[in-house]
């Protein structure tokens, strides 16, 4: 019988079937049910930057609305505001329940553009079960007066900014619109075990830990 055991993000897999972010990996027993399918991995949906941001903006918003408040109000709780969990707690909720659920990686999902406290929620997630992280950056400069370089160092300063959180694998996916040059960068600054570099939507993605096979199929 054919061997199909790879690797993938330095995982150890028995086949290259990978399930994808889908309707099926919103929950836990979708999962379940990706694994017992056979996948040998599975991918769950991303936690936006904006999203994150968001959440915090909230929070500093209610501590600004009750800071001029006495301290000696101890019996005074400020109300939150907030009909339903926030969606980190729930990302992170999910995810420490599927990596318990199945047997097979786990792989969170980060999405962001810019640089900031977001990236550190990174940890949270290898935390909380993640057996590799998919970094999405999807930068689209809208300013024609920006230089390349400008737009290469933005990507590498987000791929440093996430990789110095975590000691797990990290996969990082670029914008049809990035430099070829960035995606060199981005693999000679990893500082996880490994970082892939790939294009969405773009002809030719790129899935290894290899400097040289990160070259040709970038190019």
């Amino acid at each position: 019988m054919t061997d199909l055991t790879t690797r993938y993000l330095g995982l150890e897999l028995p086949h290259p079937v990978v399930a994808s972010a889908g309707p099926l990996t919103r929950d836990a027993d979708g999962v379940r049910a990706l694994a017992d399918g056979g996948a040998a991995a599975i991918v769950l949906h991303s936690l936006f930057e904006e999203q994150i941001r968001q959440e915090s903006a909230r929070d500093i918003l209610l501590e600004e609305r009750n800071e001029e408040f006495y301290a000696e109000s101890l019996s005074f709780f400020p109300e939150a505001g907030r009909k339903h969990e926030p969606i980190s707690h729930r990302y992170l909720s999910l995810l420490e329940r599927a990596a318990a659920a199945v047997d097979v990686p786990v792989i969170a999902s980060l999405n962001g553009s810019d640089l900031g406290g977001w990236t550190s929620f990174a940890r949270r997630m290898q935390d909380a079960g993640a057996a590799a992280l998919e970094l999405n950056i999807y930068l689209v400069t809208g300013d024609v007066k920006s230089r390349a370089r400008e737009v290469e160092d933005r990507h590498v300063e987000i791929v440093r900014a996430v990789t110095s959180e975590v000691d797990i694998p990290v996969a990082v996916k670029l914008s049809p619109t990035c430099p070829p040059s960035a995606r060199w960068r981005c693999v000679w600054t990893r500082r996880a075990p490994t970082v892939s570099c790939s294009s969405t939507g773009g002809p030719s993605p790129t899935s290894t830990s290899s400097r040289s096979r990160c070259r040709a199929d970038s190019d």
